[in-house]
């Protein structure tokens, strides 16, 4: 038998969905992890479970073998709860028994350096040479309800089995993961999956999301990670689950320095930017949750299957007050609540007791006047539900009002439309029915928002053009000529192989010629001293703005004795001659490499405004003309385009064109460590690249 797979089913099912399971360090007395943990696998595991124990013929009544070379069979999972010491040992021969995967729960590894680090780099070469797959170490374990897998000391044996329902949980964190996972279940989700992944010897929470989303009993996954390993696996799950329409729904802890340096010494990892990731997340449809509770709100409201064809939302309410404070959350979830017709008000209005002082033109307000005709809340939700003016409804209980919860949860059976329910308090019968309840307006209307946008919104990943060998060939030629910071003409050499906008221009070797280029050129132009020792030309006296060509000579001269004066160093290469553009708006392009997700374009306000006002926006590379159109029409909240001075169409496609010729640049030529186009100035329908500074890999070392 091969050791890592029973050539019908995976490893990562061996080790996730075991029909065997062998436990290493189980243990008799029950508050001990390794009793704990027995206990756990005892009480739910419907098939062959054996305890390894060097001494005691029994564990908990169940017959203990010495080693796991011992057993009577090969079982697909050990799990191994002895002293870290002893665990690489405990791995190798769990390989060398061809068991499928191992969950290690000892700490005292990666996250406490020293010995431990040397042991987690052994766990990590035996999983490599082997095929062994492993969650941990220092990890809490995993619960697989779906299959009676209970392998993990953070559940009370004593108490009843989560729900198994279309949710699954992954966290780096045991101790905080299992927080959530207690709390998810007293929210009503349906917890079929936690997997607590620990330093991730192995297998990384990316790796575990990327098989759970291919489980059809999942149905949104939901993960917490202080640094996300394996970037790829990651993306590729992203890109499936958009595909299977499963939400995906993240929450990023160590997004502060303080946070991420205690996120190392806690796992021994490396926290990536949260900005970045926040970025990637955007591009590729998972949503970011601000809170832990946040995260769980949108479970309650993905778990429901529900989708929305639109954000026109029915709000429901017997208090005026509430239907006021829900207004006010739709509008900053991004919905609206519009009036409804006249004829569905005459409508819902026939349903009230008579005479009526509420209002239903949306928010409806029934007022406490519903509760002398017990069925009149159900008629009207009812008819909410079948209009065709919305496309949700959002309504108020109080939880001591049963009748009018067993309308709302009839409401939610009977139609296909997302439903919200506030209320006074957690309700075991509403929660078991599978309906979201939220205790705060903002909770109600938030989650509705997200629902909205994974409706609407998923992004599409489209195809990219593969890597052009010949302009590779080209450009590497031309980088070879220059220096590790190019100077400008050179960058914007290389823009133009990437079919990258930039203003005409010339260079010239003298004053004199200056002036002949800017009587060719026509207009108003730009002058710029040209040297590799003067990367930043305006804070050296090197640029002069706005020159007439009777003023180019002149001017010319001057710049140079300017430059000169202050940086005596700058040796003069040429003076650019540019044309000098009209700008009505400037933004900045540029490549920046992110030590977690790689090459990363960004996209921001151009100019000063970039210091003063950080509106930018990002995408990983690579991307196509679709992904750079949206992030560019995102930027101040979207109003780079609608505003009345926003970008026209040609605008937008001539930065499209910058945003996509950066990425490919980005990919291509790996030696570019930076790359900044400040600014792109834009007017009468064009962008162009004003300025440019290219550096490549290196050129701070070198500077050193």
């Amino acid at each position: 038998m091969n050791p890592v797979s029973d050539g019908l089913r995976s490893d990562m099912d061996r080790l996730l969905s075991p029909r065997s399971i062998a436990m290493v360090g189980a243990s008799n007395q029950a508050r001990r992890i390794g009793g704990l943990i027995f206990a756990n696998l005892k009480r739910a595991f419907d098939g062959a479970l054996y305890p390894v124990h060097p001494s005691d013929a029994q564990v908990m009544g169940v017959r203990a073998y010495p080693s796991l070379s011992d057993l009577p069979e090969t079982v697909d999972l050990a799990v191994i709860a002895v002293p870290g010491r002893l665990v690489p040992d405990m791995v190798e021969e769990a390989a060398v028994a061809g068991i499928g995967g191992a969950v290690v729960v000892t700490s005292g590894f990666a996250e406490v350096g020293g010995e431990g680090a040397v042991w987690q780099e052994r766990l990590t070469e035996i999983s490599r040479r082997t095929g062994i797959r492993l969650i941990g170490p220092n990890c809490i374990g995993y619960m697989n309800v779906h299959d009676g897998v209970m392998a993990n000391f953070s559940l009370d044996p004593t108490a009843d089995l989560p729900r198994a329902g279309g949710v699954a949980l992954v966290s780096q964190s045991g101790g905080f993961g299992s927080y959530i996972a207690m709390m998810a279940i007293k929210a009503g989700l349906g917890l079929g999956w936690f997997v607590s992944t620990g330093n991730e010897a192995d297998s990384s929470v990316a790796m575990v999301m990327r098989h759970l989303v291919e489980k059809p009993e999942v149905k949104v996954l939901l993960a917490c990670v202080e640094t996300l390993r394996h970037p790829e696996i990651f993306l590729e799950m992203a890109q499936r689950a958009l595909e299977l329409d499963k939400p995906v729904v993240l929450l990023k802890a160590g997004r502060s320095d303080e946070a991420a340096r205690a996120a190392m010494s806690h796992t021994g990892s490396i926290a990536g930017s949260a900005d970045v990731l926040d970025a990637v997340c955007r591009q590729y449809g998972v949503h970011v949750a601000d809170s832990m509770q946040d995260m769980l709100d949108l479970g309650l409201m993905f778990e429901t299957g529900k989708r929305t064809k639109g954000r026109r939302v029915a709000v429901v309410t017997t208090s005026g007050g509430a239907g006021v404070l829900l207004t006010d959350e739709a509008a900053r979830a991004g919905l609206t609540v519009p009036q409804l017709p006249a004829e569905e008000q005459e409508e819902l209005l026939a349903l009230m007791p008579q005479p009526f002082f509420g209002s239903v033109s949306n928010p409806v307000d029934t007022t406490a006047q519903v509760t002398a005709m017990p069925g009149a809340l159900g008629d009207l939700l009812n008819r909410l539900g079948e209009s065709a003016s919305v496309d949700m409804i959002a309504t108020v209980a109080w939880e001591q009002a049963a009748i009018h919860l067993d309308a709302i949860l009839d409401l939610d059976r009977a139609t296909d439309k997302p439903v919200s329910l506030l209320c006074t308090g957690i309700v075991p019968t509403v929660s078991e029915a599978g309906l979201p309840l939220y205790l705060d307006p903002s909770r109600a209307m938030r989650t509705l928002g997200a629902l909205a946008r994974q409706s609407l919104d998923r992004p599409a990943i489209g195809e990219v053009e593969r890597p052009d060998t010949a302009r590779m060939a080209r450009v590497r030629a031309l980088l070879a000529r220059t220096g590790p910071v190019l100077m400008e003409h050179e960058a914007k050499e290389l823009l133009a192989e990437y079919a990258i906008p930039a203003t005409r221009e010339k260079l010239v070797a003298s004053p004199e010629e200056a002036a002949e280029a800017a009587r060719e050129m026509g207009g108003k132009v730009v002058l710029k001293y040209m040297s590799p020792q003067l990367p930043h030309k305006s804070d050296a006296g090197g640029v002069r703005l706005g020159v007439t060509a009777d003023r180019a000579r002149a001017e010319a001269e001057a710049m140079i004795a300017d430059v000169q004066a202050r940086v005596p160093d700058a040796l003069l290469s040429g003076i650019l001659v540019q044309e000098m553009l009209p700008a009505r708006i400037e933004l900045t392009c540029g490549i920046k490499r992110d030590p977690v997700f790689g090459p990363m374009v960004v996209i921001g306000l151009g100019g000063l405004m970039v210091e003063i006002m950080a509106q930018v926006t990002m995408l990983r590379a690579p991307f196509d003309a679709d992904a750079a159109r949206r992030a560019i029409s995102g930027l101040c909240a979207g109003r780079i385009v609608s505003a009345s001075r926003g970008l026209d169409e040609d605008e937008l496609e001539d930065l499209v064109k910058i945003a996509v010729g950066l990425g490919r640049m980005a990919i291509e030529l790996p030696e570019i460590e930076e790359a900044d186009i400040n600014p792109v100035r834009i007017a009468e329908g064009r962008a162009r690249a004003a300025d440019a500074l290219i550096v490549l890999s290196g050129a701070k070392e070198e500077k050193a």
